[in-house]
């Protein structure tokens, strides 16, 4: 999708959502398709740790097939990545490549603990369009007691190795990120000299952007203070579906234990789940902020975070740069 027709599918979908259009005329425009909801880490603030044996598997490829047979025609974007660590499915380079061979802009996030030097190039080779590494913390110490079962050092070992390949390759893709939530207790000047020490691990690196993000509540599943802002309704359901690796549809990322299931890509079209009653009923909801018996939606604090023109901020910005999540 070349970057005018985003841009007119994204003011369409800006139409809609503005008019509070529950039927909409137009499919999604991104998808988070979850290879595995396994993980290695065990993280303070993530709620995989908690997720029951029966929740954990890995998708199967003839489902992913299907999903990228369908989505191919009017997804802008795809999302390897949901609840779990995408490195440990044994077929993500194919999943990368069958994408990227239908033209789907692609990208992954991980963990990076699991990157070997076959791996970063296979993932180099794919024609990836964006890996981001998830890491908290500037220093061994916070990063091993946020990201329990990780070692900071071969974490840190593994990014500026793939970087190195990467610039071997003289590759412009992918488009590399660290994110980092920021759990140091520093004073500003402090912080700002331990993110600088931090970045010097990686200086002269194709390290392409630093993102410090910040944390969100997992819809009420982790414990964090609400932001006190204006209602702005949640535009996830006017643009996007999450799919988990069994083939349950959700409605946000943030939706981690599959609170409200839309419909499930083995029995439904993407087409016929996107406009179906669950979909529908819930953009209702949403537009009258009837959110009460909505688990996830009621306790989420995204969705009271400062908005500009009807829209969570953050949300407008990664929409225009076209970075999310």
């Amino acid at each position: 999708m070349n970057i005018i027709n985003y841009w007119l599918r994204l003011l369409r979908l800006f139409y809609h959502y503005q008019k509070n259009s529950t039927h909409l005329p137009y499919l999604p425009i991104r998808l988070w398709i979850e290879a595995t909801s396994h993980c290695n880490f065990r993280c303070v603030m993530c709620p995989n740790k908690d997720l029951k044996k029966q929740d954990k598997g890995f998708m199967e490829f003839d489902v992913y097939k299907k999903i990228i047979d369908e989505a191919k025609e009017f997804v802008s974007d795809i999302n390897l990545a949901h609840r779990g660590e995408s490195l440990l499915h044994p077929k993500i380079g194919d999943m990368i490549r069958l994408a990227k061979d239908n033209h789907i802009y692609t990208k992954l996030h991980t963990n990076g603990s699991l990157l070997t030097e076959k791996v970063s190039r296979d993932i180099i080779s794919s024609s990836l369009d964006r890996l981001s590494f998830s890491f908290d913390g500037f220093k061994k110490e916070t990063y091993e007691k946020i990201r329990v079962g990780g070692n900071f050092n071969k974490t840190v070992h593994n990014i500026k190795r793939f970087l190195e390949i990467k610039k071997s390759l003289a590759s412009k893709k992918p488009f590399t990120v660290i994110e980092v939530i920021n759990f140091d207790n520093f004073p500003e000047l402090q912080l700002k000299k331990e993110k600088e020490i931090f970045l010097n691990r990686f200086k002269g690196l194709p390290l392409d952007s630093f993102i410090a993000k910040e944390l969100h509540n997992w819809a009420g599943e982790i414990e964090k203070k609400a932001s006190q802002g204006k209602y702005s309704k949640c535009p996830f359901p006017w643009n996007a579906m999450i799919i988990f690796w069994n083939g349950d549809v959700s409605p946000c990322t943030q939706d981690f234990f599959g609170a409200y299931i839309t419909g499930n890509v083995k029995e439904n079209s993407l087409k016929e789940i996107w406009n179906g009653p669950p979909m529908v009923q819930l953009r209702k909801k949403l537009v009258r902020k009837d959110i009460g018996d909505l688990k996830t939606c009621s306790s989420c604090d995204r969705i009271w975070r400062q908005g500009l023109l009807g829209v969570p901020k953050e949300y407008l910005w990664k929409f225009i740069t076209k970075r999310m999540p």
